[in-house]
């Protein structure tokens, strides 16, 4: 039978472990770090266990930041395993540096990338690149820093001393939960990615006070083991049972998508996370200057380097990003402008077209020509023959009048319905004349079924204003003046063209 244990149940296994382990040593003071050092192997592994799992049901997007967290705990993992060999079995005093000492300083490093890791949309494999640059340098540096030798060198280094061995892992634990509580901030919704930053928040303050302390007290008693060995588990502890308690809890809909929507602080924040591992190594860097220039300087320049291709990668996409959505708006705008089924002009831009062209006319003092064109009986053509060929009809007529326009610069607009309009700028009454006419003659070639009352093909009626030299009047008097002279050419049988006199606007107005 399948039972699903819940965070009760791992709290209990929790106290349990704790006592266990307080009771082994109390009951066998004498071999107090024999009995301790298996709780304290088992705690990260129990922890990176339950991680995994966490991470693998979690969202796509977060199971990098739990990989990169139970990275982290493996290395802690060994960092404890090679200090009991070296406590157990060596009988090191604690007078430096061990490797297990480097261990424990670089099981930082996955922490620090998940910090300073975008976990937005999809990585780009070039970042992952200069991250594991980046950290691959780190650990280079923490070794010579460590141990003031180069990696596999066969010589002897002299490795930091025991207080300087604290003071770095004091500033190493407080600088990450810094590091992570600046991060959670960039996080408003209750998403999967803000829980996982809760929790590493909290472990990463709780382990760096309780390190702090433990070896504050290792150092003042110069014992190396006791009850004060509860204190390394306990973090691993409480990384557990949050895991367990925020993950273990079913989620909403809502909660598995982070919002887009941020202050500007919070952009800054997350934006800004990655110069993280930037300031680690030119810190590093900076360190090891002064005993091992070359090796410091490298890490300085290595640092620069990432920061300068990441800096300059996100600039330039920053720009193309900037062009994409200039296209997509001019597209757009484009769209907004065109009727989607006769894929010309719509109403908008006409009324845009033609108060330019209004205004330049009067401007230049040069004649403007407007057409209005009504396709007759086409309610019938509808009625009859159904919306799929009416509007079959209607795509073929505006492909027609605009092979009739003579320029480009001529506008041809769909202004409702059957009607359509052309503006001719810079058109006398001679030219819009023989524009109307070529129009009617194109129509009638289409030979477009529609039997009526004028005949058995679809025609047209068209009203033409032609204005020289407008010193009076408004766009809309203007295209007043078109709408009487295509309601004149239907009164009057229509398939005909009729115009409107010059002085219209003064009528009118």
């Amino acid at each position: 039978m399948n039972r699903t244990l819940k965070p009760i149940h791992f709290v209990l296994f929790a106290a349990l472990y704790l006592g266990l382990q307080s009771i082994c040593i109390a009951l066998f003071p004498t071999h107090a770090m024999g009995v301790s050092y298996p709780f304290m192997i088992l705690a990260p592994w129990l922890a990176l266990a339950v991680c995994w799992r966490v991470g693998r049901a979690g969202a796509v997007r977060t199971r990098l930041l739990w990989t990169l967290l139970c990275a982290a705990l493996a290395i802690w993992g060994v960092g404890i395993l090679f200090a009991a060999w070296e406590d157990l079995l060596q009988h090191s005093a604690l007078i430096g540096a061990d490797f297990s000492d480097f261990l424990f300083f670089v099981y930082g490093m996955p922490v620090l990338l998940a910090i300073s890791s975008p976990t937005e949309g999809e990585r780009d494999s070039l970042f992952v690149w200069l991250d594991a640059i980046s950290v691959l340098m780190t650990a280079f540096l923490a070794y010579v820093a460590i141990f003031s030798v180069l990696p596999f060198a066969h010589r002897a280094g002299h490795s930091l001393s025991e207080s300087r061995l604290l003071v770095t892992y004091n500033v190493e634990s407080f600088a990450l939960a810094g590091a992570a509580t600046l991060r959670l901030l960039a996080y408003t919704n209750d998403g999967e990615e803000r829980r996982f930053y809760q929790i590493l928040c909290g472990y990463l303050w709780i382990y760096g006070l309780l390190t702090a302390l433990y070896n504050h007290v290792t150092v003042a008693t110069n014992e190396q083991t006791g009850q004060y060995d509860l204190l390394t588990i306990l973090p691993f502890v409480f990384l557990t049972l949050g895991a367990v308690y925020l993950f273990g809890r079913p989620a909403r809909g809502e909660e598995r998508v982070q919002s887009f929507r941020r202050k500007p602080l919070t952009l800054f924040i997350d934006n800004a996370s990655p110069i993280f591992f930037t300031v680690a190594l030119l810190a590093l860097g900076a360190a090891l200057v002064r005993q091992h220039f070359y090796i410091g300087m490298s890490g300085i320049v290595v640092a620069l380097v990432v920061y300068g291709i990441r800096a300059t990668l996100l600039q330039s996409r920053y720009m193309q990003a900037q062009q994409e959505l200039q296209d997509a708006r001019d597209k757009m705008e484009a769209m907004s402008l065109t009727d989607s089924l006769t894929e010309i002009a719509n109403r908008r831009s006409f009324d845009h077209s033609l108060e330019v062209e209004w205004r330049r006319a009067v401007r230049r003092r040069s004649p403007l020509s407007l057409l209005m064109i009504d396709v007759d009986f086409f309610k019938k053509l509808n009625d009859r023959y159904g919306h799929p060929y009416g509007d079959d009809c209607l795509i073929q007529i505006a492909q027609a009048l605009q092979s009739a326009l003579p320029r480009t610069a001529d506008l041809l607009a769909r202004y409702g319905g059957e009607e359509f309009a052309v503006i001719l700028s810079a058109t006398d009454a001679h030219g819009a004349d023989i524009v109307a006419r070529r129009m009617r003659e194109v129509i009638q070639a289409l030979n477009l079924k529609n039997e009526s009352p004028i005949g058995e093909f679809v025609t047209i009626s068209i009203g033409v204003v032609t204005y020289m030299f407008p010193t009076e009047g408004t766009s809309a008097t203007f295209l007043r003046a078109a709408d009487e002279a295509l309601y004149l050419a239907k009164r009057n049988g229509r398939d005909r063209i009729e115009y409107a006199s010059s002085d219209v606007p003064a009528q009118i107005g």
